[in-house]
């Protein structure tokens, strides 16, 4: 299968997080029989032609991964810092992109479908956030202007949604409630 390069997009998969609620790391809870919630995550940012893709981790979880070859592995060694932190690392090793997903490890179901809805709309000097009945949801998709000012942001440990409101967003209406789960304990699973 030939894959279409989305432009220069690349994509952030947060998975730094202890999963207390849940137990057991959600990077590894399976999806389906054959995959994980990482391996589906990967699959479908590939499957959509991002070029680069980084998977922001801890050091306990690091060495667990499989290496694809356009995926980087990068350790957050500071957990105790919100979010923020976590996506201004993955900024940081990206590489140059045009424009970049923001993607939680806990929602699985975001399919090439929802990315490719969610790019059509790629505005090069506004956050794109995925709305479900009103509710924001993700993977949010940033442009260039916007993560070059968060990489130069001094603080790190800062909310990554107060970040947010001092630039543009475009809240686009997706007819998928997919974009709004996230698996957090054994009872959402």
């Amino acid at each position: 299968m030939t894959i279409k390069k989305n432009k220069n997009t690349g994509a952030i998969i947060l998975a730094a997080g202890l999963s207390q609620r849940m137990k057991t790391p959600k990077p590894f809870l399976l999806f389906n029989k054959s995959q994980t919630f990482i391996e589906k995550i990967i699959s479908n940012y590939q499957l959509f032609g991002c070029k680069k893709i980084v998977v922001v981790t801890n050091k306990e979880l690091v060495n667990k991964f499989i290496n694809y070859s356009n995926v980087k592995y990068v350790i957050n060694d500071k957990l105790e810092y919100e979010r923020f932190y976590s996506i201004k690392l993955g900024l940081q090793n990206i590489g140059k992109c045009d424009f970049c997903f923001v993607q939680n490890v806990d929602n699985p179901f975001i399919d090439k479908d929802i990315l490719t809805y969610i790019f059509s709309e790629n505005l090069h000097d506004a956050c794109i956030v995925p709305c479900f009945n009103n509710k924001g949801g993700h993977p949010i998709l940033l442009p260039k202007k916007i993560t070059d000012k968060i990489k130069n942001i001094k603080q790190n440990n800062v909310n990554f949604k107060n970040i947010l409101k001092k630039f543009k967003n475009y809240n686009l209406g997706i007819p998928k409630s997919e974009i709004l789960i996230n698996i957090n304990s054994p009872k959402e699973y």
